[in-house]
């Protein structure tokens, strides 16, 4: 091999391995939690911080969800790229046809709760009393509820993230379903 061809492969291999070398534009991505700020999540807030995303070329915004947030039609609308969601939610949307794909689960458990003031001691003697859910809840829980126990699918009113109305110091206030 004479020495220009090798002076000329070498240089050839030297501006390719700079051309990889020059940083490539990060991949935006927005993700929505399931909640507010909460340990579970911490992992991404981490991973955020300490550059993790962004050495690995993506650039993550996380935002947090919430009790009024329904990130299965944020992510539907093209409002954000990746959602924490729930099990049975995004089984209902898949067999409605929505086009989404599950990369990990979270959690090995739903950890949704219905809370209630003392005197119902079974599902059914909620009936007829106000029932206070997250709109996420319109999709996974909610509407097994409504047809096993016949609560009527309007629910007296969005629930809050506050917990205040179960204090002992406040009287409970009652609406008509």
């Amino acid at each position: 091999m004479s020495r220009n061809l090798i002076n000329t492969v070498l240089i050839a291999l030297g501006l390719a391995l700079a051309a990889s070398a020059v940083a490539q534009p990060l991949t935006k991505l927005v993700f929505y939690t399931n909640w507010f700020a909460q340990a579970e999540h911490g992992g991404f807030y981490q991973a955020v911080a300490q550059g993790i995303y962004n050495k690995h070329g993506i650039e993550v915004e996380i935002r947090m969800g919430g009790p009024q947030v329904n990130g299965l039609q944020l992510l539907a609308a093209g409002e954000m790229d990746l959602f924490m969601g729930y099990d049975i939610q995004t089984l209902g949307a898949l067999e409605q046809g929505v086009p989404l794909v599950t990369v990990a689960a979270t959690f090995q458990k739903d950890p949704a709760v219905l809370i209630s003031h003392p005197g119902p001691k079974r599902l059914e003697d909620l009936k007829g009393k106000p029932i206070f859910i997250a709109p996420a809840s319109n999709t996974t829980f909610w509407p097994w509820l409504v047809a096993r126990y016949g609560f009527p699918m309007r629910r007296s009113a969005p629930m809050r993230s506050a917990c205040s109305r179960f204090s002992p110091t406040r009287p409970p206030r009652s609406r008509a379903m």
